[in-house]
């Protein structure tokens, strides 16, 4: 083989070895697109054993645990840093004091921050009864105004479908029937597919 040829040949081969580095094997730009991370509490780990059924195609990693807090789920993210997937969902705050509105507020924003504007961050409404006398409206409406202020924030209105649909819930009034997490699967798929 000539000088030229070996030159040639180490070029190509320097050109594919490179191409592959920037991507892990077996994916394309694609399907690196069709991921989702969920941070959540119970509610998130009932949907979980829904969502992959309506994502076909798509990665979905967790961190899920009953009773988890918002701070958590906050921290989790803010470590992930530029390894998040393209898809954020937090499912977070039933576990939380609703009276503290500005602290989850600024939670929020920590989120949407630490995913930066390239990502897709989606926050459950939260439904459930009142806490020591205090709704949770006030959470609610925090993500209502940050869903305005943030192009990267989209809200996923599960108080909304919980009010429209009071027969998915037994005794606590928080944690839906097999029927209710499926359709609440449903719903999150679609809105992460709009992404």
């Amino acid at each position: 083989m000539s000088v030229r040829a070996c030159i040639v040949a180490f070029l190509v081969q320097a050109a594919v070895v490179g191409a592959a580095a920037g991507a892990a094997p077996g994916t394309t730009s694609r399907s690196a697109s069709r991921t989702v991370y969920v941070d959540g509490d119970s509610l998130a780990v009932g949907t979980g054993w829904y969502l992959p059924a309506f994502l076909h195609g798509w990665t979905v990693r967790s961190t899920t645990a009953v009773s988890r807090h918002v701070s958590q789920g906050v921290a989790a993210i803010e470590a992930a840093g530029r390894s998040l997937e393209r898809v954020v969902v937090v499912d977070l705050g039933t576990n939380d004091d609703p009276s503290a509105v500005g602290r989850f507020r600024s939670s929020v924003r920590e989120v949407v921050r630490a995913a930066g504007q390239s990502r897709c961050v989606i926050w459950a409404t939260i439904n459930r009864p009142p806490y020591d006398g205090v709704s949770y409206d006030g959470y609610n409406r925090a993500l209502a105004s940050l869903d305005a202020a943030y192009r990267s924030l989209h809200v996923f209105d599960w108080a909304a479908m919980a009010r429209a649909h009071p027969g998915w819930f037994g005794p606590d009034g928080v944690h839906p029937t097999n029927a209710g997490y499926r359709a609440r699967a449903a719903a999150l798929a679609r809105l992460i597919r709009s992404c």
